[in-house]
């Protein structure tokens, strides 16, 4: 996926400085929500001059779609990393699980925008085809994997994949809508036996 141009705005560039900003951008939208919310708003809560906004970007569509697209990035990056190191793809699903779940907690000014997204309520609708495509292909290709060598049963891989991607989100934001921390052992115990009890081959169960 091509990077936004967030990633190299503010303060030399550097991948902290950028998501430092990003989140901020982020809770700045997510707060009044897209049209309520003003470049002015948004440059101060980052602490520059809005002609800095207007620089990189050429209008605050522009600015929202780069918030959004740089925090999808971020989330396929983390993804990847977490399984970067792991051998089955039964304990790929596992990460995977723990990994979107700490996403939503931590992220949740970028995850709430993403929601209002999908549910077709702000900017662009092109928009919603690309904003899962990277993450679920991750999964997709877990699935694909498994399917391949056999430990898991088999399903449609596509299907499956959004299946689970639905369950880890709502999951989580069950517990953000009411303020509560993500209990993260047992949400992670309870999709891993709905989904992995249900995909994997019987001969693979001891292996999860």
């Amino acid at each position: 996926m091509k990077r936004s141009p967030f990633s190299s705005v503010f303060r030399g560039g550097t991948v902290d400085d950028s998501r430092h900003f990003l989140r901020i951008a982020a809770q700045a939208f997510a707060k009044k929500g897209y049209h309520r919310t003003t470049v002015d708003e948004v440059a101060g809560a980052l602490g520059v001059a809005k002609g800095t906004i207007y620089y990189h970007f050429k209008s605050k569509e522009e600015l929202y779609l780069a918030v959004i697209h740089e925090g999808i990035y971020l989330l396929e990056e983390q993804m990847r990393a977490s399984i970067s190191n792991v051998e089955t793809p039964a304990e790929k699903i596992k990460k995977i699980i723990d990994c979107i779940l700490s996403f939503v907690e931590k992220e949740n000014g970028l995850v709430f925008l993403f929601i209002k997204e999908l549910c077709g309520t702000e900017i662009q609708r092109t928009v919603q085809a690309r904003m899962l495509c990277g993450s679920l292909k991750i999964i997709h290709n877990v699935l694909e994997e498994g399917l391949e060598n056999g430990s898991f049963k088999n399903v449609n891989a596509e299907i499956t994949a959004r299946s689970l991607y639905g369950m880890i989100i709502i999951s989580a934001l069950h517990y953000l809508s009411f303020s509560e921390k993500i209990p993260h052992d047992q949400v992670i115990k309870s999709v891993e036996k709905v989904f992995l009890e249900g995909t994997l081959a019987a001969e693979h169960r001891g292996d999860s």
